[in-house]
């Protein structure tokens, strides 16, 4: 089996060696696989960083590409043309290829290719999704914050579907094979009805998998990796309101615009925005982690009753892009008063 690894970047000049680094990549290691990096358009010498860890690597493990429009799924797909014209070049079976996904603001934890690696079975239709932890430094810096998404989330917890039977997948520690990609159709670039563009390019590429038959979400938890916790400190009220899941700039922007993001990160209680925030993080959790896999799998627990709504998502799936569904989900979350603010209300699970 070979085993490559995109990371996709835009300037990211502070951040890659280290990333690249945690993946065994740099002087004096021996990496597992190959590395393809992917210059997204950077401005602050990212491309030089690139150059030096190709020469600081094993002779021919660290590929370099370039993909001048911006956006994860552009860059994605111009890593992943890189690995299949490798893997072409050198005759190997594409279901013998592995893609891991990475992103170059990560650190990666000691074992995180092998454990991905070891749970690749070489079967048709693999999904791996490794762990993304929080620094215990971030936890013991900002406790309210912490404290506070944890009370949320354990009390949504009872709600959600099992983690086996969950759609959405995690980008920067995800991998397939590189047939599987290829038969799913590739990343691509959606809008949703709104016109805005859809994030969460692996989630949608899953939806096609499952809406083809035969895939499977594979968690690797001995995988793990520590992400960047930037998007936090810049958007903090944003980033708890939608658990984490990534929207709009526009959408994280309304959020900013009403809380200030180190102020919450500090006193997230004391806040007068705090209820908001809160039943904001339950709708998304709910739409995305509960009523989601309802959709698709029948996996929610049996206590979530939301019929009408799960038949009309249904029907727009099996329709529809999968940008549209994941649209659908995120337009139930921002429904202030709405059907799943209802159900939370209904099952004691308001904060």
């Amino acid at each position: 089996m070979e085993t490559f690894i995109v990371v996709p970047c835009l300037n990211e000049k502070a951040s890659l060696a280290a990333t690249c680094a945690s993946l065994g990549f740099g002087r004096g290691m021996d990496p597992i696989g190959r590395l393809v990096l992917v210059d997204n358009g950077s401005t602050d010498g990212t491309p030089a960083v690139m150059e030096q860890v190709q020469i600081d690597s094993a002779k021919g493990t660290v590929l370099l590409a370039a993909e001048p429009r911006r956006g994860y799924v552009p860059a994605r797909r111009a890593g992943i043309t890189a690995v299949l014209a490798c893997a072409r070049m050198e005759q190997t079976p594409l279901n013998q290829v592995l893609v891991l996904q990475a992103d170059a603001d990560t650190i990666y934890l000691k074992g995180y290719v092998d454990a991905m690696r070891s749970a690749f079975s070489g079967m048709p239709g693999q999904m791996l999704e490794g762990c993304a932890v929080t620094n215990r430094d971030f936890n013991t810096q900002y406790p309210e914050f912490t404290r506070l998404c944890r009370m949320v989330d354990e009390k949504m917890e009872p709600l959600l579907a099992p983690e086996e039977d969950q759609i959405v997948i995690d980008d920067k520690v995800s991998a397939f094979s590189l047939s599987d990609y290829l038969s799913w159709g590739e990343h691509q670039e959606e809008i949703d009805a709104f016109g805005q563009q859809v994030h969460a390019e692996t989630t949608r590429l899953f939806l096609r998998a499952l809406r083809a038959g035969g895939a499977q979400h594979v968690k690797v938890p001995d995988a793990c990796a520590l992400p960047s916790r930037r998007k936090v400190f810049s958007q903090a009220p944003a980033y708890f309101a939608s658990s984490g899941f990534p929207r709009d700039p526009a959408w994280a922007m309304a959020w900013m615009r009403l809380e200030d993001s180190a102020k919450f990160l500090r006193s997230p209680f004391t806040s007068p925005m705090t209820t908001r925030l809160i039943r904001s993080r339950q709708r998304h959790q709910l739409a995305l982690f509960a009523l989601l896999p309802s959709i698709l799998r029948g996996a929610t627990p049996s206590e979530f009753a939301l019929s009408e709504v799960i038949c009309e998502a249904r029907l727009l799936f099996a329709q529809n892009p999968p940008g549209q569904i994941l649209g659908k989900m995120l337009s139930l979350a921002d429904q202030e008063g709405g059907a799943l603010d209802a159900a939370i209300m209904s099952y004691g699970h308001c904060m």
